[in-house]
Order: C-alpha cells, then sequence, then structure tokens
C-alpha cells in the first residue's frame, strides 16, 4: 500500500510562512540534526506540509533555498522498506539518501529522485 503523506516546502522562516497560510496549525516543531534544520509540520484540513528552513550553509536544504526555495518534494507512506524500494527501482529513480530516521515523523524514511527531476520521499510507519 501508498499514499500521499505529506509536501515538503524550503522556506525561509516557518513563522512567517505559517502566518500566512490560509489555513493549517502547526501541529509539530523541532530541530533536526541530520537536516540541520528547523522543522515544522502543518496540519491543513486532511493534508499535512512539512516546513523546513535550513539553518546552517551545509544543511541539505542550504543551496535550494538560495536559489528560492519553495516545493520541495513529495512524501509518499509505504507499509515497508521493501515497497519504497521497489518503487524506487521500478522507476528508475537514484537514491539521494538512504533509510534514516526522521523525528519530525518518528519514522524511517529514504529520499530518492525521480525522472521527472523532482524529490520523493518515502516514510515508512
Amino acid at each position: 500500500m501508498m499514499s500521499i503523506h505529506h509536501i515538503g516546502y524550503v522556506i525561509k522562516d516557518i513563522d512567517q510562512y505559517a502566518s500566512n497560510l490560509v489555513d493549517g496549525i502547526i501541529i509539530k516543531r523541532l530541530y533536526d540534526d541530520v537536516q540541520e534544520a528547523d522543522l515544522a509540520l502543518i496540519q491543513a484540513d486532511n493534508v499535512l506540509i512539512e516546513l523546513i528552513q535550513p539553518v546552517k550553509e551545509s544543511s541539505f536544504t542550504y543551496g535550494f533555498l538560495q536559489k528560492g526555495g519553495g516545493y520541495h518534494h513529495l512524501c509518499y507512506q509505504v507499509d515497508s522498506k521493501n515497497k519504497a524500494e521497489e518503487v524506487i527501482k521500478e522507476k528508475n529513480m537514484i537514491k539521494v539518501l538512504d533509510w534514516v530516521f526522521a523525528p519530525l515523523l518518528q519514522a524511517e524514511v529514504i529520499f530518492a529522485y525521480s525522472k521527472n527531476k523532482e524529490v520523493v520521499e518515502f516514510v515508512c510507519q
């Protein structure tokens, strides 16, 4: 089984961005040591939005922010790591970051780059 879990945006300021949303409330917020970024998870009706605010130049997403930021990735929830690995292989994606624990989601995630030149995240919960 696979379904959309959240949409990720790289932004300059979480508080400013969240205050300008038409709808939504921050349901979780923390600093992620691996990403070197402040993260927030916003619930907007039945949609989850992840806000990523890189705080160091060495952050994975810092360069993306310097180019303007914005929409960064789509995350799919899978019921097993094998399912994510199958999709990555079937779609000829390139793994960008292998399985790692994501504290914001309290789950293991993997990132890949698609033929559409998009970052795709898979979360195994």
